[in-house]
C-alpha cells in the first residue's frame, strides 16, 4: 500500500499507527507531512507554492528578452542533502535578483571516496534532471512564478542560443569570505548581483559588436550556506526556503523502493542515522552507537508505553557491514534494529528489489533512507551532518529543527533529537 497516496489530505496522508502501517501518528505537523508529499509521494498533491509566488510578485521582471539574464550556477557538489541545499541556493538566487533560471549540473561523488566531490571530473556530471524530479520544478515555478523561464542546460546552444556567456565573480561581494555566510536582508544579494550585471555589460559593450542572437548567461559559484536564512526577523525568507525545498522532489527509482520498503515494515519504528560511513569526520562508531542506544531508551520512556512492544529501529546508513554492529549492540539492549537491506531481503521479490537498491548511486540510496527515517516515530541524528540536520529540520512544522525532543517542553511533533557530535555552526541558520 502507498503511504504517501496523493488522494489523501495533507495531514492524513501517512497511515498513522492505529493501522498496520508504520506511518507516523498525526503529531506530525501538516508542514511536515506537506514536504513528504511534494518530495516522496507517488503523486504529489497541488501545492501553489505561496512564499515563492510572495516573492515573484514583487518583482520588476524585464519587459525586453535584451534586459533579462539567466543565472546559471555552478560549483555545486558533495553529497545529496548538502546539494539539495545548494539548489535552494540557486533558486533563492536567481528569485532574489529577478533573473531566469538555467537549472544546474553536479557531479556525482566516487563511491569509494566520497571526499572526492569529483569537481574536476566532467564525466561525473548529471543534469538536474538525472538528480531530482525535473518536471516538478519546471511545474512548480510555472505555477508560483511564472514570468521566471526556466531552461536545462542541454538546451543551451541548441534549442536556446546564448549571445553573450559570463561569469559573475562572487568574491566581488563587499565583505564576502568563501565558506561564511554572507547575504541576509540586512546584506542582500540583489546589489551585488545588479552591479555584477553591469560591470559584465560595460565590459562587452567595450568588444566588437556581438552579431549572434541570443539569451545572456551568467554563471555563478553556487556557494554554500551562504544565506543566512535565519537572520531574517520577518520569517520570509524561512517560508521562502521552505517552500524550495518543497520544489527539490527526489526521482522515482528512490521514491519507488522508499514506498515498497515501508510496505514491508509492519510495525511502528524509530530512525537513526548511523553516520559511519567512510568520508565520517564526526564521531566514532562505538560513540555513535552509546549516545544511540541511550536515546532509544529516553525517548521510548518519555513517548512509549512500557505495556506495548518497543518500535522497530531503522537505520539510515551506508555501509552494508557496519550497520550489523548496531544490529548487534541494539539487540543487546533489547531493541531490533534493521535497514533497507534487511527490509528489502523480505520482499517476494527480494532479488529484484535489492538488485534495484544496489543499482543506485551511493547518494541516491541516501534518498532512500531519508525517504523512510523522515516518516519515523521518532529520529536520532548528528548536527555535524547535513542529512541528519536537513531531516531534523523537515520534521518539524517551522522547517527548522527546534531542540531536542527530548529536552524542549514543545517539540511541535517533531520527535527528533538531534547530537551535538561536529557540530557545524552554520547549518542551524543556513542549510
Amino acid at each position: 500500500m502507498s503511504h504517501l497516496s496523493s488522494s489523501s489530505s495533507p495531514i492524513t496522508a501517512i497511515p498513522s499507527y492505529k493501522s498496520k502501517g508504520p506511518g507516523p501518528k498525526n503529531y506530525l505537523s501538516p508542514e511536515a507531512l506537506r514536504y513528504i508529499d511534494q518530495a516522496f509521494s507517488n503523486k504529489p498533491r497541488k501545492y501553489k507554492f505561496p512564499a515563492i509566488k510572495h516573492v515573484c510578485d514583487r518583482i520588476a521582471w524585464p519587459e525586453k528578452e535584451e534586459d533579462s539574464v539567466y543565472i546559471k550556477c555552478v560549483g555545486m557538489s558533495a553529497g545529496l542533502t548538502s546539494i539539495v541545499s545548494e539548489v535552494k541556493v540557486c533558486l533563492k538566487m536567481a528569485l532574489d535578483s529577478g533573473s531566469n533560471l538555467v537549472l544546474p549540473s553536479m557531479p556525482l561523488r566516487d563511491p569509494i571516496d566520497m571526499q572526492n566531490f569529483n569537481i574536476h571530473n566532467e564525466d561525473a556530471y548529471l543534469d538536474y534532471g538525472e538528480w531530482f524530479d525535473v518536471e516538478h520544478i519546471i511545474d512548480g515555478l510555472a505555477r508560483a512564478c511564472p514570468k521566471m523561464k526556466v531552461v536545462r542546460p542541454r538546451q543551451l546552444n541548441d534549442d536556446v542560443q546564448v549571445k553573450y556567456d559570463w561569469s559573475a565573480d562572487l568574491g566581488k561581494a563587499p565583505g564576502y569570505q568563501a565558506f561564511v555566510s554572507h547575504f541576509w536582508p540586512g546584506r542582500p544579494f540583489k546589489p551585488f548581483w545588479d552591479n555584477e550585471v553591469a560591470r559584465l555589460r560595460a565590459i562587452a559593450a567595450g568588444e566588437p559588436e556581438e552579431t549572434k542572437e541570443g539569451i545572456t548567461v551568467i554563471a555563478i559559484h553556487c556557494m554554500f550556506l551562504v544565506y543566512r536564512i535565519t537572520d531574517d526577523p520577518t520569517g520570509n525568507d524561512l517560508r521562502l526556503w521552505n517552500d524550495l525545498g518543497a520544489l527539490v522532489r527526489f526521482k522515482q527509482d528512490s521514491r519507488s523502493i522508499v514506498h515498497e520498503l515501508i510496505g514491508l515494515i509492519e510495525r511502528p519504528y524509530y530512525g537513526v542515522h548511523f553516520r559511519v560511513e567512510n568520508d565520517t569526520i564526526w564521531s566514532s562508531i562505538e560513540n555513535q552507537l552509546a549516545l544511540d542506544l541511550d536515546g532509544l531508551d529516553q525517548a521510548w520512556s518519555k513517548f512509549g508505553s512500557p505495556s506495548k512492544p518497543k518500535p522497530l529501529v531503522y537505520l539510515a546508513c551506508g555501509d552494508k557491514e557496519l550497520v550489523e554492529k548496531f544490529v548487534e549492540a541494539g539487540s543487546e539492549r533489547g531493541w531490533e534494529v534493521t535497514h533497507k537491506w534487511a527490509v528489502a531481503s523480505k520482499s517476494p521479490n527480494k532479488d529484484e528489489l535489492l538488485q534495484r537498491i544496489a543499482g543506485l548511486a551511493f547518494d541516491f540510496q541516501g534518498a532512500i533512507d531519508m525517504g523512510i527515517v523522515i516518516q519515523a516515530g521518532f529520529f536520532f541524528g548528528i548536527t555535524g551532518s547535513a542529512f541528519s540536520s536537513t531531516v531534523g529540520n523537515a520534521r518539524d512544522g517551522t522547517g527548522r529543527y527546534r531542540g531536542s525532543s527530548l529536552l524542549v517542553e514543545e517539540d511541535g511533533g517533531a520527535r527528533s533529537h538531534l547530537y551535538n557530535d561536529g557540530e557545524a555552526s552554520n547549518y542551524p541558520c543556513c542549510l
